[in-house]
Formats: C-alpha cells, structure tokens, sequence
C-alpha cells in the first residue's frame, strides 16, 4: 500500500465537508435552548390558605415547562418569621415546597435560574387553627418587551466593512487555488 492510495479523493473530501457542515447545522438549530424558542416564563405562585405552597410554571407561548426546572423560595412573615431560601422540588406539573408555612400573611418570592431566568413575589394568607382556609394565586409575567426599538447607529464614514468582505474574498480565492492545484497534481 502507498501513501498516495491512503489519500482521499476528491469525491471523499466533498463528502467530509458537507458532513461538516450538515453536523454544524444540526447542532445549531435542533440542539438550540429551549427558552430562545419560548422568549420568557410565566410562573403562578398557588397557597391552599392552609400552608401548602406551590408553583406552576408555563412559557410565555403558553407551552408547559418540560425541562427539570430549578427555583428557590423565600418566605418571610408579617410578623418577621423567614423560611429559605430553601429549593423546590417538582411534583407533577408544579414546584413544591417540602413544608408548610405557619398561620398569617407571608410574602412569598420564588426565582426560577433553569430552563429559564423567572421570578414571581405574592402575598399568601395561612388560616389560623379552626378558621377556614381560603386558597389563593399570584400570576407573575416577565416584563414586556419594549415596543420602540432604538434608532440604529449612523453610519460611519470610516467603516471598515469593506476589510471582511475583502479578506473573505482571499480566503475563498486560495481555498479554490488549492484545490485546483490538488486536483493537477
């Protein structure tokens, strides 16, 4: 066996590169973030009045959050008393808290760091002993996008614009120069 017949063809190479770039393609549009796809999360903070707490959370195109979600929660009292932050945990299609927060009112503030960045702050009452519970609900939307874009940039006289599409060009050039050359030999 030669070292020329270990070389590829030119059939081979052309193979390889639209390997290359079929792969590149597939990476950047199939295993793109999720969140780009959805542009922000919607959380619902939930309390059953009696101390349960929990959280529901959907993409703002209203698609259920799939992906593993991580959040945390802090709860502090009217009377001062804190909780956390301590993580939740997923539970079906909500994030729960493990424990239960005592009678009162409680600010509640839970941030989502994963699939996506979100955070939602309510106000939940916990019934006294013997009274009845009185479950309720805080929606929290991100903020909506703004609605003027910015003026774009004047243009500069002294752009340089003109060096990319000129080095592209050289680069293209005597990539096909060396290809030719390859093919002669």
């Amino acid at each position: 066996m030669t070292v020329a017949s270990l070389r590829p063809g030119p059939a081979s190479l052309w193979r390889r590169a639209a390997a290359c770039l079929l792969a590149v393609c597939l990476a950047v549009f199939t295993f793109a973030d999720d969140a780009y796809g959805h542009a922000g999360v919607i959380l619902t903070l939930h309390g059953d009045g009696a101390g349960s707490v929990w959280l529901t959370a959907v993409w703002q195109d209203r698609h259920p959050v799939t992906e593993p979600i991580g959040m945390t929660m802090l709860a502090t009292s009217s009377t001062g008393q804190r909780v956390g932050p301590v993580p939740l945990r997923r539970n079906g299609d909500a994030v729960t808290y493990s424990g239960t927060l005592t009678p009162g009112d409680w600010t509640v503030v839970a941030d989502m760091g994963t699939p996506a960045i979100g955070r939602c702050e309510g106000t939940l009452h916990v019934a006294a002993a013997g009274a009845s519970p009185a479950p309720s609900s805080t929606t929290c939307a991100p903020p909506p996008a703004a609605t003027t874009a910015a003026a774009p940039p004047a243009p500069d006289s002294r752009s340089a614009t003109w060096l990319w599409w000129t080095g592209g060009a050289v680069v293209v050039v005597a990539g096909l120069s060396l290809l030719l050359i390859r093919r002669r030999q």
